[in-house]
């Protein structure tokens, strides 16, 4: 009867026990639920603050960008400026070199009178656009090459141009010593376009002579105005002579006096009419900023509006150039 009754005693003690045990792991069982649930509403809920402030951001309107300062144009003016014109900065600019053939004594050509004041021009011109002036005067053939090989030599480095004006007789595709003998124009300019410190700076050549023998006849034009005449007393400057082609290298301008095949005038006390017109136009446009392409085009329209012994002129000009070129000048009062 007492063991049965321990018996007894003991089995609801355990399961007693269990009970406790089975209330226990629900209990902890109901409190993970909940943890998880918390958790993943947590994580619902930023997943909804992300779509509302997402939505948000979708629908806040574009913020016009007109009232906003812009910084970058300046820059970028800056650099356009840069890569669209020639660096005139150094003084002195660059070296003006230039060749004066006026005695042809020694041959059947005619002395050239009036070269004298052309010259004068020039010099006084380039000088005043801060270059370096060197002339030569009267040069035979073999002068004239020596002379181009001395400058094409030279370290221009420091400087950020170059002008080479030859002003003698000539024949097809050349310039003349004053022996009679040939420089072909290509010869000119080629030692210069291997001349390392002149790369990418330009490099202008003003050639008064003749491009041949043929006068070039004047038209009427629609509206029944005539040319302007010049009075006074011309020479031809020489025999036959044809531009060449331009030399490859970049960054090179020939302004010759005459297309080619035909006669340019020189006036005997005046000066020729190509270089004069070129010294006033660069005097007058050089100061208001005005680009070479823009002065020489007033050069040809000036020449080839006048008439010279019922004969028009007409002058020319090529380039390889790369860039703006706006050539500076002092204020000359």
């Amino acid at each position: 009867m007492d063991e049965t009754g321990t018996f007894s005693n003991y089995k609801k003690t355990s399961q007693a026990s269990k009970n406790v045990q089975e209330k226990g792991k629900a209990s902890e069982l109901k409190k993970k639920k909940a943890v998880r649930r918390n958790s993943q509403g947590a994580k619902e809920n930023n997943k909804c603050v992300q779509k509302t402030n997402l939505h948000k951001r979708k629908r806040e309107p574009l913020q016009s960008t007109s009232n906003i300062p812009d910084h970058y144009p300046k820059k970028k003016h800056a650099v356009t400026k840069q890569e669209e014109f020639y660096s005139m900065s150094h003084r002195p600019l660059g070296y003006c070199l230039i060749i004066n053939n006026y005695n042809f004594g020694s041959t059947s050509l005619g002395n050239r009178e009036g070269t004298e004041k052309d010259k004068d021009d020039l010099t006084r011109v380039f000088e005043n656009m801060f270059f370096k002036v060197e002339v030569r005067d009267d040069l035979q053939e073999k002068d004239i090459r020596n002379v181009i090989k001395e400058f094409a030599e030279k370290d221009h480095s420091q400087m950020d141009a170059f002008v080479f004006c030859v002003l003698s007789h000539g024949e097809k595709g050349s310039v003349l010593g004053i022996d009679g003998n040939q420089v072909p124009i290509c010869e000119l300019t080629q030692p210069f376009a291997e001349c390392h410190t002149l790369a990418c700076k330009p490099k202008l050549f003003f050639i008064q002579a003749c491009q041949g023998n043929k006068a070039q006849q004047g038209l009427w034009m629609a509206d029944g105005h005539e040319s302007t005449t010049e009075e006074g007393t011309f020479e031809e400057d020489s025999h036959t002579a044809a531009l060449q082609s331009i030399p490859k290298s970049a960054d090179f301008l020939i302004g010759i006096a005459s297309v080619e095949h035909c006669k340019s005038y020189r006036h005997v006390k005046n000066g020729s009419i190509f270089i004069q017109e070129l010294c006033k136009q660069l005097e007058d446009g050089c100061p208001r900023n005005k680009d070479i392409n823009s002065i020489l085009t007033k050069v040809n329209r000036a020449v080839s509006s006048q008439t010279f012994q019922r004969f028009k002129q007409m002058p020319e000009v090529r380039y390889t150039l790369t860039k703006t070129l706006v050539l500076p000048m002092k204020q000359v009062s």
